[in-house]
């Protein structure tokens, strides 16, 4: 009998006149589990539930049921296994109500708990810690607990040895905020991570080189893809080095001078190569020579790097804006409770001198991110309103008495 036909014996069971729209839905809901022996597996634990469904609803179940008996049957290596998954996560998420009886909504609760696969990580695998293809726990859920865990504690340390004067409530709050930074930053990390991974497959992907034609170099030979990390670095470092400077003049021409200084790291890494190359080997292999020279520079560029940053952080350290962080930090060090009866004792100016200094050091930090996203986003604007003239603002030479001031 078709489908229709059942659904048209059951509603007419007891002579009872057939209805419209929302009761006719519910007199043609099916009793009984799908004829479907797999379905009927699969759904067993629920099968009082699903006596509660009307007709649309059993449709929309039995669908959701199929979708993810194909999604499960992917996963597992061996065929088969799909239905007593889905039967035993049916049977535990109804544990975790506490019964049948509990579930106010069974079509609610069907839909978007108990057919819905809960992953605890980022493994297709997992369903609630449990790994699917072994029925054991998930290796990669443990790892993301133990990376949790560590990443707390070794903030938790990081705040007590900053703030040990916090008490129980304003270290929960601190180290709640402090985690919630941190997983920004990772998550900033990964997309950044993760749009790097698809470019070099685009790049690799890509026949000839698209800085100098190369054939057979995978879209960027060598020395291209050095070339431009290079240059990726020496405009990062203009940034940092001006991220001091209010005045847009003043941060091209800082970041003109570092660029400067920077070609000279390099030429010098340049000919430090060549005198040591033997006599005729840079004639013989000319695209390992050029690979040889560009890596050279950009090993000359990632070296003075740091040192740009430590320049730029020492001149943000001595803004308004970190002396205004470190002497808020250092009266509310000094206003702890253990220090109020002598707040000029050795010990309270001790603990009030580092407290100010580490906010003075994560407001330099603060600045210098703020500063270069914000340079970043200049830089774009300006690049695509007239993209000929930053080339010739880089390439243009810095002042004398500019250049001094490059690194403090």
């Amino acid at each position: 009998m078709s489908r229709v036909g059942q659904r048209a014996a059951v509603a007419g069971v007891g002579g009872r006149p057939k209805a419209v729209g929302w009761d006719k839905a519910q007199q043609q809901r099916r009793l009984t589990l799908p004829a479907d022996l797999g379905l009927r597996v699969a759904l067993g634990p629920v099968s009082w539930l699903w006596e509660r469904l009307s007709g649309w609803q059993q449709d929309r179940v039995e669908n959701a049921a199929k979708a993810e008996l194909a999604s499960l049957e992917g996963v597992l290596a061996l065929p088969g296994g799909a239905l007593r998954l889905l039967a035993d996560r049916l049977a535990d998420r109804l544990a975790e109500t506490g019964g049948e009886a509990l579930v106010d909504k069974p079509f609610g609760w069907l839909i978007g708990r108990g057919l819905v696969r809960r992953p605890s990580c980022s493994d297709r695998r997992c369903d609630d810690g449990t790994r699917l293809v072994t029925g054991g726990e998930c290796e990669n859920c443990g790892n993301v607990v133990h990376i949790r865990r560590a990443r707390q504690a070794k903030i938790s340390a990081q705040i007590q040895r900053e703030l040990p004067g916090l008490d129980d409530d304003e270290r929960r709050r601190v180290l709640e905020e402090r985690l919630r930074e941190q997983v920004v930053i990772e998550a900033e990390d990964f997309v950044r991570r993760h749009e790097q991974a698809r470019a070099e497959k685009a790049r690799r992907d890509a026949p000839a080189c698209e800085g100098c034609g190369q054939q057979q170099a995978g879209g960027l030979c060598e020395a291209c893809g050095y070339e431009r990390r290079t240059e990726a670095l020496t405009v990062e470092a203009g940034l940092v080095a001006a991220a001091w400077a209010a005045d847009l003049a003043d941060q091209a021409a800082v970041a003109a001078g570092v660029r400067t200084l920077l070609a000279a790291d390099i030429e010098r890494a340049r000919r430090v190569f060549l005198d040591s190359a033997p006599p005729g080997e840079l004639h013989a292999d000319p695209i390992g020579t050029a690979s040889a020279l560009a890596f050279g520079a950009l090993r000359a560029v990632e070296e003075a790097l740091p040192e740009f940053h430590r320049s730029a952080l020492g001149r943000l350290a001595r803004t308004e804006e970190a002396d205004a962080e470190a002497r808020r930090a250092y009266k509310t060090e000094q206003g702890r409770r253990c220090f109020r009866p002598n707040p000029n004792s050795a010990d309270a100016v001790a603990a009030a001198t580092k407290a100010a200094d580490t906010a003075r050091e994560r407001a330099a930090e603060y600045l210098l991110a703020t500063r270069l996203r914000q340079l970043r986003e200049q830089a774009t604007a300006r690049a695509a309103a007239a993209p000929d003239v930053l080339p010739e603002l880089a390439a243009r030479d810095m002042d004398s008495d500019v250049a001094g001031t490059v690194i403090a």
